[in-house]
């Protein structure tokens, strides 16, 4: 049973061991309570990270995207914010292994090759409304089990949480 006072807390050390860049989110919202939160873990000090467990482990947990992978390859989302999309996204993805779910839609976790510029996806046929996003650098996506500001429900996983997928099981897109 995770305790939702602790989250950040029991989950970053996880997170930063498996080459991840965990970051805490602020109760009640989507933000990171941290300024310059999107730097890599690279280009911040080893102490300030530590520091962080201490002053927010009672937060929820996000991650910053765009931590690279040993085969050139980055941690990206295809972030759907439309249920009717979900499952040709699914389809299109063939089965990804990890994905979440806050209020609506879905944010499947991917492997990115090229550059990590924000992409909007769009549908023609309905006057070009956006439908999701491609996250990668400098975007921020909230993680079970952090509560969702709009619900006040746990975000949660579907299929494997993140912490059990192997890196190469995650399906790559193109930049």
């Amino acid at each position: 049973m995770v305790d939702p006072k602790h989250i950040f807390g029991d989950f970053a050390p996880l997170y930063r061991t498996a080459g991840f860049w965990p970051r805490p989110v602020r109760l009640g919202s989507k933000a990171c309570p941290i300024k310059k939160w999107n730097l890599p873990d690279p280009e911040w000090k080893l102490g300030e990270l530590d520091d962080w467990l201490e002053q927010f482990g009672h937060c929820g947990i996000g991650l910053v995207l765009g931590s690279p992978f040993s085969d050139g390859t980055k941690l990206a989302a295809v972030d759907i914010d439309r249920d009717d999309y979900v499952r040709v996204t699914q389809a299109l993805l063939r089965n990804p292994v990890c994905g979440r779910i806050g209020a609506k839609g879905i944010a499947y976790l991917v492997r990115l090759r090229g550059d990590g510029k924000y992409r909007a996806l769009k549908v023609k046929g309905e006057g070009g409304a956006k439908i999701g996003e491609i996250l990668c650098d400098n975007r921020f996506l909230v993680l079970p089990h952090s509560i969702h500001p709009d619900t006040n429900k746990p975000y949660r996983w579907v299929g494997r949480p993140l912490l059990e997928v192997d890196y190469r099981e995650l399906p790559t897109i193109e930049a």
